[in-house]
C-alpha cells in the first residue's frame, strides 16, 4: 500500500508464503526474479532488494514462532510479500497477521548473531515504517515496509 505522496504504481506483484525459515529464501529469490523480470538488472540494486526482504520476512517469520519444528501450522501462519515499482524506487512491503510492531533493540554487541535488521533495512532504504492493520475480515496484524531507490 503506497504512501499516497509516493507516484503511482507502475507495476506490482505479490507472494503469499508459509512462515517458515525457508520461506526466507523463496522470498528473496522471488524479489529478484520480479525485479530482473521488470528489467531492473543492476547487480548492487538486486542484492539490496534480496537483503531487505530477507530482513524483514526474517522478522515476521520469527514474531510468529513457527521455526520449530514441532510448531502446528495455522492459517495464521501466512506472509506476505508485496513489490511495488513505483517512478524512481521499489517499494517492498512484509505483511504477517502478528499485531506486534517492529521495535528497533539498537546496536546489539559486535559478536551478536541477530538484532541488526531492521537497522540493515533504514541504512538501504530511502524510507522505511510499518502500518498496523485493524482487525477485520479481510485484514489485521501489520505490514512492514522500505522504499529501495533505483540506481541512477
Amino acid at each position: 500500500m503506497p504512501n499516497p505522496t509516493e507516484s503511482p504504481i507502475l507495476r506490482h506483484d505479490a507472494l503469499t508464503l508459509i512462515a517458515l525459515p525457508n520461506s526466507i529464501h523463496i522470498g528473496r529469490t522471488y524479489a529478484t526474479a520480479v525485479l530482473r523480470g521488470w528489467g531492473h538488472l543492476d547487480d548492487d540494486f538486486l542484492a539490496d532488494a534480496q537483503l531487505i526482504v530477507s530482513e524483514l520476512l526474517t522478522n515476521a517469520v520469527d514474531v510468529l514462532g513457527f521455526t520449530d519444528p514441532g510448531a502446528v501450522i495455522t492459517a495464521r501462519a501466512i506472509v506476505r510479500v508485496y513489490l511495488s515499482e513505483l517512478s524512481d524506487c521499489v517499494r517492498i512491503e512484509v505483511w504477517d497477521p502478528h499485531p506486534r510492531i517492529p521495535q528497533p533493540r539498537g546496536m546489539p554487541p559486535a559478536d551478536a548473531l541477530r538484532g541488526r535488521g531492521l537497522e540493515i533495512v533504514r541504512h538501504l532504504a530511502r524510507d522505511s515504517g510499518y502500518s498496523v492493520l485493524a482487525d477485520g475480515p479481510q485484514a489485521s496484524g501489520k505490514t512492514v515496509f522500505a522504499t529501495l531507490p533505483f540506481p541512477k
